[in-house]
């Protein structure tokens, strides 16, 4: 109800139709998720104070872009927190969710995360992978756009090689997913598309990560442009009125499935 209420009043989005977008966020928490967020679409989600590392979002959150961008953002909060603990039941479900409504998840990491499995939270997307094929696979109908933002980029190693990294680890979770029957030959691309950018540091190089944020988010607003994000097929086909409806189903088939009650320990010695 306050979703179908915000759509509706708060945020003008709720007469679109068709026309509008879904941006998610997946990551460790004290990446700077919702800075990151805040700086492409204009939002106001709760941000960490430079001088301490502690969770500030909890559970999921949801905001328009300003400047009349429509697009639906949702902030989730980030994985590996130590305020849960062991029990990352809510961050298995948040992440799935995520990639079952969201057109384009932004997969934010440090660039030292790059190539740790379990640094740069590949254990959980493989399970929510998974889990999403087992769910949605036969009848979503539409692909994903998963953006690697790649956070500090400071080193002297090009994109292109740590894009390559992160691609042949995707192909090798991809490769490792129980798929259910009748998806037992489907390939990663019949679902996902990968896109990769990087961001310098933010203390470190304000000039110059202010250059990179502004043209990462050209990418979501120029719909001229050759790396616009917003592509036709990544539309969930579902209107906007029908979104808060549709979110709550998903929603419900995420919290009743018990494919995601895995212990951790489990998971990290899979």
């Amino acid at each position: 109800d306050k979703l179908s209420e915000y759509m509706q009043q708060r945020w003008g989005l709720a007469d679109a139709g068709f026309d509008y977008n879904v941006v998610a966020v997946f990551g460790s928490q004290s990446t700077g998720k919702s800075t990151l967020l805040n700086r492409l679409f204009g939002t106001r989600f709760d941000v960490m104070d430079e001088g301490q590392r502690q969770q500030t979002t909890r559970g999921i959150w949801a905001d328009r872009g300003t400047d009349a961008m429509p697009v639906l953002i949702l902030d989730v909060e980030g994985t590996d927190g130590r305020e849960r603990g062991e029990n990352q039941d809510f961050e298995r479900k948040s992440a799935l969710f995520s990639l079952a409504v969201a057109e384009v998840l932004l997969v934010n990491m440090w660039e030292t995360m790059v190539g740790l499995y379990n640094g740069a939270n590949m254990g959980l997307l493989k399970t929510v992978m998974e889990v999403n094929l087992q769910l949605f696979g036969g009848s979503q109908g539409s692909k994903t756009l998963l953006h690697f933002v790649i956070r500090d980029h400071v080193s002297s190693t090009p994109l292109a090689n740590l894009a390559k990294t992160l691609r042949i680890d995707m192909d090798r979770i991809w490769m490792g997913l129980n798929k259910p029957e009748g998806l037992e030959d489907a390939k990663l691309g019949d679902y996902f598309d990968l896109k990769f950018s990087s961001l310098p540091h933010k203390l470190l190089q304000p000039e110059n990560f202010e250059q990179a944020a502004l043209a990462l988010r050209s990418q979501f607003v120029d719909t001229k442009s050759s790396e616009y994000v917003f592509q036709p097929e990544y539309k969930r086909r579902v209107p906007a009125d029908g979104f808060p409806r549709y979110a709550e189903a998903v929603w419900e088939k995420v919290v009743s499935n018990k494919d995601l009650d895995l212990p951790t320990q489990q998971e990290l010695l899979a």
